[in-house]
């Protein structure tokens, strides 16, 4: 096995160089070399997972949002097989599928990421972090688009109060 990790540091270096100089296509090209010797070392091994994370960021960076989708599940897969559910990995990534689902007009499968996400981002950052803000903003817009205007508007409801430090009160106005 250490030859095949002596390769595969290798390349991971090679392909870090590349990623931080901007050559994202060369660094997927190095991530992708170095998959089948991460793959030897096993799925347990932080090398392989290191390895599938830096082919998605460097997809990502390539805009091919698309195709890094199978990239993307299997990251997360490992992340909360390895972590748990509830990582900040976890909530990247399930925030990155839903906006990806919902760019490519995949509105049930947007819809059931954002719920995952909100979930995940709701318990790692807390109900009124910024990123929770974001995923429920974006899940309200997802709800508008799909005419579910009561419960888009609920959403953005909570999103306002979280932002201004209050609840807004939904239902009947006062008289």
């Amino acid at each position: 096995m250490g030859q095949v990790s002596d390769e595969w540091w290798g390349l991971n270096r090679s392909a870090d160089s590349a990623f931080s100089k901007n050559l994202y296509e060369r660094a997927e090209e190095l991530w992708r070399e170095a998959l089948p010797l991460a793959e030897q070392l096993g799925e347990e091994d932080e090398r392989y997972l290191r390895t599938i994370n830096g082919v998605c960021r460097a997809m990502i960076m390539q805009k091919k949002d698309w195709d890094v989708i199978p990239w993307l599940d299997r990251s997360y897969e490992l992340h909360e097989r390895k972590e748990t559910k509830y990582c900040e990995n976890c909530a990247r990534i399930s925030f990155r599928l839903a906006k990806t689902y919902r760019a490519y007009g995949l509105p049930a499968e947007a819809e059931e990421k954002f719920k995952l996400s909100l979930e995940i981002h709701t318990k790692v950052y807390g109900p009124s972090d910024s990123f929770t803000v974001e995923v429920l903003s974006e899940y309200a817009e997802l709800l508008t688009e799909l005419h579910r205007e009561d419960e888009a508007q609920h959403m953005m409801y909570c999103a306002i109060g979280y932002l201004g430090g209050e609840w807004k009160p939904i239902g009947r106005p006062q008289e």
